[in-house]
């Protein structure tokens, strides 16, 4: 009896330090991800609106290698522009949730006691000929998958926030209205109840501008998932509130 108990042992070991080594492999790569989402940003922020798209290629060149980037022009002779970089941390795909409201998903909801979740960030710009006239960042962490239909019972599987800076509001630009004591920013839902979006212009002040632009990435390694757009860019839900 003794050595089938042994045996036993031994495998439940082996599984157990075989799940620890696969946490640590995820979670180093979690981290690496946000150092990364940092840098985007950091970089991003070199760029100026007003100045010339050449600034801005350069940038999204570098990135190009981490991620997807797509670019497309239209207008009258392709003379505006818009290029998106986009950088993913993605977990298996049997770990990532089932939207169907009555699957179980319990490994996923496993996952959110162990600290391991999805995310994606982007970076973009537009340019009218030649000239920067936006630049854009966002942010996507998944939620719990407890909190996906808690959102006027809509499928809402993560928190999405960005933040843009235009030389002014344009038609994408133009929901909801101005608070007249903020003139040259606004916050607005994305869809109903889902995401955060922020625009201001270069009117702005300087450090408005910084604050507006301010994004947090602990929702993206901490041990808890975070469950609000506040967590991720608390001024910018401070502008939605008011």
């Amino acid at each position: 009896m003794k050595k089938p108990f042994r045996w036993l042992r031994r495998i439940v070991i082996l599984s157990l330090c075989l799940l620890c080594a696969c946490w640590v492999f995820e979670e180093a790569f979690q981290w690496r991800f946000r150092w990364q989402a940092e840098r985007l940003l950091a970089d991003l922020k070199t760029i100026q609106v007003g100045h010339s798209s050449t600034e801005a290629e350069s940038v999204l060149r570098k990135w190009a290698k981490r991620g997807d980037l797509d670019t497309r022009c239209g207008g009258d002779n392709g003379t505006s522009c818009y290029s998106i970089v986009r950088i993913r941390h993605l977990l298996p795909e049997a770990l990532r949730g089932s939207p169907d409201g009555k699957a179980k998903n319990w490994l996923p909801q496993t996952l959110d006691c162990a600290g391991l979740r999805d995310s994606m960030v982007g970076a973009g710009v537009n340019t009218e000929h030649g000239v920067i006239v936006e630049r854009w960042y966002a942010e996507e962490v998944q939620l719990p998958v407890r909190e996906w239909y808690l959102r006027g019972g809509a499928y809402v599987p993560s928190l999405l926030v960005s933040a843009a800076e235009d030389d002014r509001f344009r038609s994408a630009h133009a929901l909801g209205n101005i608070n007249p004591s903020h003139q040259f920013r606004k916050a607005w839902r994305f869809k109903g109840p889902y995401g955060l979006l922020v625009s201001f212009t270069t009117q702005e002040a300087q450090s408005e501008r910084d604050r507006l632009m301010d994004f947090r990435f602990s929702c993206i390694t901490q041990f808890f998932p975070c469950s609000n757009e506040r967590e991720i860019l608390p001024e910018g839900a401070l502008l939605l509130d008011e």
